[in-house]
């Protein structure tokens, strides 16, 4: 979802086979930090796996130099032309969150990054000036798997998008779910780009939790502007 949101070709039907040829990552990259790829090095059109390997290699030295500088010790391209999983997914996700907190410093008004300690005490204090006594300790709050939290950070950012007829309890799995749908359907009707599925957010899943909030986080900044 999030690479097709970059409006990227080729569209990804598949996160690991289609990345093989190293063309998506490479495309991903100069669309997050335009000039970071040297396009000299990278083989377009007809290519035997030889030269997608050395695509996917010159999307992994990428990531590791300036402005990315992404962790990917033991990491080479042919594991990215080999569809590993796990590999594959470490650079998307830095890439992803890179992304993010990207958008973040654009809009933090001096150009300073903007860590995800300041994102989570911006959300709480969002929640708290709206009179809402949810609270997000962390990332990883258990708290947050009944979607509350979400859908107060939505209110906190445009009142009239949330109906909190259509909240529940949130106190079984099929209760939480239905939370972490409005939440997600809310957070898009407010103009949040979103990457995540309503199970990230009943499973707890850290990284993509930060997406949202990044997400919102964004969207609020741009309002206030």
């Amino acid at each position: 979802m999030w690479l097709n949101s970059l409006g990227i070709d080729p569209y990804v039907n598949d996160l690991f086979s289609d990345l093989r040829d190293g063309l998506v990552l490479l495309r991903a990259e100069d669309a997050i930090e335009p000039g970071s790829v040297d396009w000299k090095q990278v083989k377009e059109g007809k290519v035997n796996n030889f030269q997608k390997i050395g695509n996917c290699q010159v999307a992994v030295d990428t990531g590791l130099k300036n402005p990315f500088k992404f962790s990917l010790v033991g990491i080479q391209g042919a594991d990215i032309n080999d569809g590993n999983k796990t590999l594959t997914l470490a650079i998307v996700w830095q890439l992803m969150r890179h992304h993010v907190i990207s958008i973040l410093k654009s809009l933090s008004g001096d150009g300073t990054k903007i860590e995800e300690k300041q994102m989570i005490a911006w959300a709480n204090e969002k929640v708290k000036s709206a009179g809402k006594t949810s609270v997000m300790r962390n990332f990883q709050d258990s708290s947050l798997a009944n979607g509350h939290f979400f859908i107060d950070l939505c209110y906190a950012i445009r009142e009239k998008a949330v109906n909190y007829e259509h909240v529940l309890p949130g106190n079984n799995p099929e209760e939480a779910l239905d939370n972490a749908k409005y939440a997600i359907s809310t957070a898009r009707k407010i103009g949040a780009v979103i990457f995540l599925l309503p199970e990230d957010i009943v499973e707890v899943k850290a990284k993509m939790i930060l997406t949202l909030v990044g997400s919102l986080m964004a969207v609020d900044k741009r309002m206030q502007k």
